[in-house]
């Protein structure tokens, strides 16, 4: 399971196979602990030279403990537990472990005593990682304290030894997966709320572009009948000087704002979308690309117009680049009803960029929200898919 997954699954209160799937492993690996426990037991009692006095019912105390406190930890690693819920199971889990260490105490204990259980460890590493994962700091500490001290009890099983550095050494391994998983998942945050924000300074800049070039026009004509308004009445030539001037600062008010936002080697909008689909297709290099239009983009607006382009330069891109083996890939445009696809498929086996890793397809999936459509990418049945449906006007 891809990392990135792995923290959507833990991190996120979300239900499905990957969770399932998860908490799934990790109870069978704590069922196999607890078995190995009470193995452990029935080896010991049925030994020859057992070097200790008798042993009674309390063998199987260590087992059950790790029984119980694997199962508060599973309850803790539930997707839709919130962060009380899972605070309250693991700090519970590390106080079942430290209750059972205060009971053997006064037991006797021969030669090796009552270690703590592989299968109580598993339950405190468990519950550290959930903890550090999806809880704050109060509960972070608490866990921790709680968790040093029950691995620190271990002393009271065994009456002899030093297992402060052990116990420390436990909370900062159990807490390490899920503080880690958590920067990670911030990390991502990070990266897709910056891809969004990329992509609405790239739809403000198009749009720019867009909404300049109409008010050039505006300019153009307002300049000619200026011209040849001596024949016309004295309100229309009273009116058009506003209009210019007007548009004049419009114009002017876009431009230093998209000198603002622009970068200096940044390419300009491409003012016509088929013949950048059509140089998709003429690109050197990489798996054939061939483009099919089925639409006639001059019934579309030029801000889909220019999603569009943008969809298919991104997509062909991630394909060119992350799928594996990939010998075609393919771009249709076609009409659904009031509503225009794009659909881009390749015929590879997707590596990590291609599944999710990057970021691009982020930013065009916010790009077609903000235009009242949306964008799906995902495995298909022969490769991989990316299909986004857009009003032909933009909507609002």
């Amino acid at each position: 399971m891809p990392l990135n997954r792995i923290v959507a699954v833990l991190g996120a209160p979300r239900e499905g196979w990957p969770a399932r799937a998860l908490v799934g492993i990790t109870a069978g690996l704590l069922l196999l602990a607890v078995v190995g426990d009470l193995l452990m037991v029935y080896d010991n009692r049925n030994a020859t030279a057992w070097p200790g006095p008798p042993r009674g019912p309390w063998d199987l105390a260590p087992a059950i403990s790790g029984a119980v406190g694997g199962a508060l930890a599973l309850t803790a690693l539930r997707p839709r537990a919130g962060a009380t819920a899972v605070g309250t199971a693991a700090l519970t889990a590390a106080l079942v472990v430290t209750a059972t260490s205060v009971a053997l105490w006064p037991l006797p204990k021969g030669m090796f005593g009552y270690p703590i259980a592989l299968s109580e460890a598993l339950a405190l590493l468990l519950a550290l990682a959930v903890v550090g994962l999806r809880c704050g700091p109060r509960w972070i500490g608490a866990v921790a304290v709680t968790a040093f001290l029950a691995a620190s009890s271990d002393q009271l099983r065994e009456g002899a030894g030093d297992t402060v550095t052990t116990a420390l050494l436990m909370v900062l391994v159990g807490l390490a997966p899920g503080l880690y998983l958590r920067w990670r998942g911030h990390q991502r945050e990070y990266h897709v709320e910056r891809a969004r924000a990329q992509e609405r300074l790239a739809v403000a800049r198009d749009l720019h572009d867009v909404v300049a070039h109409e008010v050039t026009g505006i300019v153009v004509q307002a300049q000619a009948l200026r011209r040849i308004s001596a024949d016309r009445p004295e309100t229309v030539v009273r009116a058009l000087p506003d209009i210019e001037a007007a548009g004049i600062r419009a114009l002017d008010s876009m431009r230093a704002m998209v000198s603002r936002l622009r970068g200096p080697d940044e390419v300009p909008l491409m003012s016509d979308v088929a013949d950048g689909l059509a140089r998709l297709a003429q690109a050197p290099g990489g798996p054939g690309v061939t483009v099919r239009v089925e639409v006639p983009l001059s019934e579309l607006s030029p801000e889909i117009g220019t999603a569009l382009l943008r969809i298919a330069q991104e997509s062909v891109t991630n394909a060119r680049r992350h799928a594996r083996g990939a010998t075609r890939v393919e771009v249709a445009v076609t009409a659904t009803g009031e509503r225009v696809r794009i659909t881009v498929r390749d015929d590879g086996r997707a590596t990590g960029g291609g599944g999710g890793g990057g970021f691009g397809l982020v930013g065009m999936a916010e790009r077609a929200r903000l235009l009242g459509g949306e964008l799906t990418a995902g495995p298909a049945e022969h490769g991989w898919e990316v299909s986004a449906l857009l009003p032909r006007r933009p909507c609002g």
